[in-house]
């Protein structure tokens, strides 16, 4: 996972200079998930057109990863950044274009079993 991660924070660093800051970037292993993750955003610019945003990360994660990397991504969630809050379990985590690690978290209903913070931004959140 380090080179996925890796090549994420990429992503997420040419795309913040692209089309705007991100509130939140991640990328979480939900339990039960058939080792298969999620990449998790929200940003004020994600809200303006949810599908153009949709296709342009996944074509930015498509260039980004070999095919080996990209069948371990379930899919990209995207996050309502009007609606975002940053969870409990954040509010301590300060990290922008990095990876800072979790491990047994609820974000969003949802068990995290193990997850990559790579920004959060919470002055961006409604």
């Amino acid at each position: 996972m380090k080179e996925i991660v890796k090549k994420l924070i990429q992503i997420e660093k040419e795309s913040s200079l692209e089309m705007g800051v991100y509130t939140f970037f991640a990328l979480f292993l939900r339990e039960n998930s058939a080792n298969r993750w999620d990449i998790v955003v929200a940003a004020k610019w994600i809200n303006a057109d949810r599908s153009a945003a949709h296709t342009y990360l996944a074509k930015k994660v498509q260039e980004a990863l070999e095919v080996t990397e990209i069948v371990k991504i379930s899919h990209i969630a995207i996050l309502d950044n009007d609606l975002f809050e940053v969870p409990e379990f954040l509010e301590d985590i300060s990290v922008q274009h990095g990876a800072s690690r979790i491990k047994d978290e609820e974000f969003s209903g949802q068990q995290i079993e193990r997850g990559y913070v790579i920004t959060v931004n919470s002055n961006q959140a409604a």
